[in-house]
């Protein structure tokens, strides 16, 4: 039998570089900023942006594939 694997996205893999886990992630300023400046560009989970009150720009995301970068 075949497994799919599924690769992480960029935001997935700035969490796992910081540390983080689901409950540390709001708190973390160095994930905030990251997110700040990759909105953009990356999925960012919207109960993050909304609970940063991030608004996204969809006119600017490069047209790539997230999991790529």
């Amino acid at each position: 039998m075949a497994y799919l694997s599924t690769l992480a996205t960029a935001f997935e893999r700035q969490v796992r570089k910081l540390g983080l886990d689901e409950r540390t992630c709001v708190a973390s300023k160095v994930l905030r900023l990251w997110c700040e400046e990759n909105k953009d560009c990356y999925h960012i989970p919207q109960r993050l942006l909304e609970i940063w009150k991030m608004a996204v720009n969809p006119s600017l995301a490069p047209d790539r594939n997230d999991s790529a970068a």
